[in-house]
């Protein structure tokens, strides 16, 4: 409050006056800027397994070099010959090693033991592969034993291991009558093919040695 004094024709006035002050309020508003967004991302299921047609084998003959892919050197999972200690794969499949090589195509590597005799056939192989999961291995060895014929199931061939021998093709004069033995350990299914058309036992004395070592 002020007063102020105003001369207006010889009379003085008194006129109080009132001040009075604005306030100015200021309101901040917050808004929420953040973004959700949502992304689905699919994968790609892998293809289903789908083996291929069994083929036969070309000979190693003395001085020749193994195809690519192929070292010659000691199988990791079984003896070649009697001499190198028992359960070999020569007492196993009843023939004479004379050569041993090892498939570095795939992994696990696989093997290949070649006959020391004309026509140096292979007398036996292992082959391997690996999947996603261990039911995907084991709904393989029964696809791969419909690639031939005569399929008869074993169950724990060693503590948990089932297999599936069939006829298949591997040495050539034998046509599609050849004995294999397909197993599952765990991710990894193992092939074991012979040139026995005689008895499918062979096969599985082969993969019930070698199980352990998957």
């Amino acid at each position: 409050m002020r007063t102020a004094r105003v001369l207006l024709g010889g009379v003085v006035l008194t006129v109080s006056l009132s001040s009075c002050t604005a306030q100015q309020h200021v309101v901040t508003t917050t808004r929420d800027t953040t973004v959700h967004a949502t992304v689905t991302e699919t994968s790609k299921a892998p293809p289903p397994f789908k083996p291929k047609p069994a083929t036969t084998l070309a000979p190693l003959v003395p001085g020749q070099q193994p195809t690519a892919g192929e070292v010659e050197k000691a199988c990791p999972y079984i003896l070649s010959t009697q001499d190198q200690g028992p359960n070999s794969m020569a007492d196993l499949e009843g023939d004479r090693v004379y050569r041993t090589t090892v498939l570095t195509t795939m992994k696990p590597v696989g093997c290949r033991f070649y006959f020391y005799a004309p026509p140096y056939e292979a007398i036996a192989e292992i082959t391997t592969r690996t999947f996603p999961t261990s039911a995907q291995a084991h709904d393989a060895i029964v696809l791969t034993s419909q690639t031939g014929t005569a399929a008869e199931g074993k169950k724990d061939i060693v503590p948990g291991v089932d297999a599936v021998m069939y006829r298949t093709r591997f040495f050539g004069p034998d046509g599609a009558s050849d004995w294999a033995c397909v197993f599952a350990k765990g991710k990894v299914m193992v092939l074991v093919r012979t040139q026995r058309k005689d008895t499918s036992l062979n096969a599985l004395l082969i993969a019930q040695a070698i199980a352990a070592k998957f």
